[in-house]
Parts: structure tokens; sequence; C-alpha cells
């Protein structure tokens, strides 16, 4: 179940979002100009001034909607304090100036049209609505969203003995989902990505696991396609095959490789070029422990990922057979 408060909480934050950007996307304009800086110099004020307006709309209402969700939930909780959300405004999340923060998608158009293109010509047009423009959304988009976070956080850490869980608001990438449906306590930071749009849901602890579907839902409900596109082809069928959809994902941060080169690559495991993962591995890692209940060590037995497994085995029963025995697939054989 999610709250009706959630919902038409994130739906406000939304037509915010979406009516700031708009604008700042008219402000950036269709054609470059011959002097990038001298252009952000004349905007620079427009600009700031509109993503000002958008955060103090975005967190004016988070008081309202944290007492909402909880007396919407039957868990009502006054604050102990008052929270001064106006802080909140005219900064960005990173304690920048927004002038500063909002220069970076100048020197992201800049970077892109190279240092021999004219002014005015195709490359810087390209540079100007493309890397530009992307940089100047995702700024704006990212210090809405965490304008809206932080406040409802503050409207949350008022409140004795009230926590969230975090809700998932599609399209979520496969880190946000294996998130979603725990309750966190309220000094717990919200972790999130550059235009990521999970929300907090107030919540009791006693509560929590009524707000939400757990990450294993939100995957059942997507189709193939999608399931492939945000877990990976060979992630995805594996957790089709039942492993567990945190071994899976998590399994990605220890990947050999993705690191240094931002990509899988290859090691030698027992004479064959393999995908491998050092997540999980340790004593206390559910892999680990895997490995070692069968007389062997991290160091010495690979951790496979999904992806070799998969192109190992030759049959159904033997891919099961080697994600269990990898710590994807948990539980008696």
């Amino acid at each position: 179940m999610i709250l009706q408060a959630a919902t038409d909480h994130y739906e406000e934050q939304r037509k915010i979002s979406g009516v700031v950007l708009a604008r700042a996307e008219r402000i950036w304009g269709r054609r470059p100009p011959a002097d990038f800086d001298a252009w952000f110099a004349e905007h620079v004020d427009e600009l700031t001034g509109l993503l000002a307006v958008g955060q103090e709309r975005a967190v004016m209402g988070a008081d309202e909607y944290v007492a909402g969700a909880l007396d919407e939930a039957g868990t009502p909780v006054d604050p102990d304090v008052e929270i001064n959300q106006s802080r909140l405004v005219g900064i960005a999340s990173d304690g920048r100036p927004l002038d500063s923060l909002l220069y970076g998608a100048v020197i992201t158009a800049k970077g892109a049209v190279g240092k021999s293109a004219e002014p005015g010509s195709v490359a810087a047009l390209q540079a100007w609505r493309g890397p530009g423009l992307h940089a100047l959304m995702l700024r704006m988009h990212t210090q809405l969203a965490d304008a809206s976070r932080v406040a409802t956080g503050l409207a949350i850490a008022a409140r004795p003995r009230v926590g969230y869980v975090r809700m998932l608001v599609p399209p979520s990438c496969s880190r946000c989902v294996v998130l979603a449906g725990r309750f966190y306590r309220y000094s717990a930071g919200f972790l999130r990505h550059p235009k990521c749009n999970c929300r907090h849901i107030p919540a009791t602890e006693n509560t929590a696991g009524d707000l939400t579907t757990e990450p294993r839902k939100f995957f059942d409900s997507l189709d193939t396609e999608q399931q492939d596109k945000l877990f990976t082809a060979a992630g995805a069928e594996a957790i089709r095959d039942g492993a567990d959809i945190n071994q899976v994902v998590n399994a990605r941060r220890g990947a050999h490789g993705l690191d240094a080169a931002g990509q899988l690559q290859r090691q030698n495991v027992y004479g064959q070029q393999l995908f491998t993962t050092t997540e999980g591995v340790t004593k206390r890692g559910i892999a680990g422990k895997v490995i070692r209940s069968r007389g062997r060590t991290a160091r010495r037995t690979p951790r496979l990922m999904p992806e070799a497994i998969y192109e190992l085995a030759e049959s159904r029963e033997q891919a099961l057979r080697l994600l269990r025995i990898n710590g994807y697939v948990l539980g008696a054989a």
C-alpha cells in the first residue's frame, strides 16, 4: 500500500520540477551564444533566482506532508521542535552557491564544443543544446529533489520515533530497487544519484512493512525487456530463475573491471576467462559463507558473476547449481 499523501506529495513535486525545468530550458535558449561566459554573466541571476523559487516551493509543504502521511497511517506524531526550512533555499545541496553549481553546465558546453569551433557553428549548437543543456537540467532537477528530500527528512527528524520507508518512483535503477521497502531511522542518510526520483514515506517502525511493495514484486511488475534493461540480461535471468535480487544487484559493486574500466572485465578462473566479483565474499558475506562451507576460500575460488554462470551452464539445472554455490540462490538445496 502506498499512502495517498505520498502520491499527492510526489505529484506536487513533479509539477514544481516540470515548471522550473521548462523555464530553465527557455532561458538557455535554442541557439548558442557567441560567448558562453558572457551569456552566463548576463543570465546567472535569472537562473539562480528561478532555482531558488523552485526550492522554496519544493520545501514549503514538507511538514504538512509528513503529518498527513502519519495521520493516514494511523500513527500521528507531533514534532518536538520547529524546523526552519528556509535555510535550504538559495544554496546547493553540497553547500556551494547556486551560481557556482549552474556554471558547471557552461563548463560542460565549453568542453564539448572544443577550442577550434567557431561561434554559431554546428559544433557549438550541438554542444549547447546537447551536453550543456543536459548538464543544466540535471543540476536543476537534482537540487529541487534534494531540497524536497532534505525538508522531508528534517520534518521526520523533528518527530520522535519516526523514520521512513524508501518509495520508488519509476523509472528506478536497480540499486534503488533493492533499497525500497526497508525502514530507515530518521538519522539514516537518503542515498540517491543524479535524477533519482525516490522519496521518503514517513513511518513508525511497526507500520513500515505495510507501506510499499518488495523489490521482487517491483521486478515482477516489469516485462522481460524492462527487466533485462534494468538488471542486465544475465542478472534478470538469474532473478527469474530464483536468485535473490539483492545478491544479483549488489554483486556488480565488486565486479572485476567496473571500477577501473567502467565495464566488466574477464579474469583467469581455472584456465578460463570469466567475469567475477569480490562482493559478499568476506567471512560474514553470504557468498563467503557458501564458499567456505564447501571447504574453499574466496581467494582460490572466485565468485562468478551471473554473466559467467550463464555462459558456462549447459542446462537450467546446472545454472541453478552455479547460482547456488556462488551465493545467489539462497536457502536449502
